[in-house]
C-alpha cells in the first residue's frame, strides 16, 4: 500500500473518529438533559442508559482521532504547533470527560439504579449541579478549538490562544446553562 493511500485512509479514520465524537457529544447532551429535568428514579434510569452508549463511543473515537492524526503527524505534519496543542487538547477532552461526568454518574449510578419513587434531594441536586453541564460544555467548546486549529493551523501562541478563548468560552457557557447551583439550568436557559 502507497504511502499516500496510507495517508488517506488515516485521514478517513480521523474524520469517522470525529463524527464519532459529535455523535457521543449529541447523546450526552439528550442524556444530560434528560437527568437534570427526572424526578423520579425510574426517569433517570431511562435517561441514565444513553451513557452506555457514550461510554463505548465517545472513547473509541477519541481513541480513533488521536492514532490517526498522530500517524499524520509523524508521516506528514512533523510536530508543528497546532497539532501539538490539539493532540494535548483531546487528552484533555478525555479527562473533562472522567473527571466532571464519568466520577460523579459513576457515584450517583449505583444511587438512583436502587432508588425507588421520587429521586432524593441530594441525588437531584447532584444530577442539576454544574459539573456535569461544565464537562459537556467543556468538551464542546474545546472540541471546537481544535477544529479551528486544523483550518487555521496557527503558531504557538495562537494555538495556545485559541484553546484558552475556546475553553473560557465553554466554562461561561456552561455556568450560563446550568444555572444556580441546584436549579434546573436547563429549563431556565429555555425560559430566558
Amino acid at each position: 500500500m502507497s504511502t499516500a493511500t496510507l495517508y488517506n485512509l488515516a485521514l478517513f479514520l480521523h474524520v469517522v473518529g470525529a463524527l464519532g465524537i459529535a455523535a457521543a457529544y449529541a447523546t450526552d447532551s439528550i442524556g444530560l438533559a434528560g437527568l437534570r429535568r427526572s424526578t423520579t428514579a425510574d426517569e433517570a434510569r431511562t435517561w441514565l442508559l444513553t451513557r452506555r452508549w457514550v461510554l463505548i463511543t465517545g472513547p473509541a473515537s477519541i481513541l480513533l482521532v488521536l492514532v490517526s492524526g498522530i500517524y499524520m503527524m509523524a508521516t506528514q505534519w512533523g510536530a508543528v504547533p497546532w497539532l501539538i496543542i490539539a493532540i494535548g487538547s483531546l487528552v484533555a477532552i478525555a479527562v473533562a470527560g472522567g473527571v466532571l461526568t464519568g466520577i460523579p454518574l459513576g457515584k450517583l449510578t449505583p444511587e438512583i439504579d436502587h432508588a425507588d419513587g421520587l429521586l432524593s434531594p441530594p441525588v437531584r441536586r447532584a444530577l442539576r449541579g454544574r459539573a456535569l453541564m461544565l464537562s459537556i460544555t467543556i468538551r464542546i467548546g474545546i472540541t471546537t478549538g481544535i477544529v479551528f486549529l486544523m483550518v487555521v493551523k496557527p503558531d504557538w501562541l495562537g494555538s495556545i490562544a485559541t484553546i484558552g478563548i475556546a475553553t473560557v468560552c465553554a466554562i461561561a457557557a456552561g455556568l450560563a446553562l446550568a444555572g444556580r447551583p441546584g436549579d434546573s439550568g436547563v429549563r431556565n436557559a429555555a425560559v430566558h
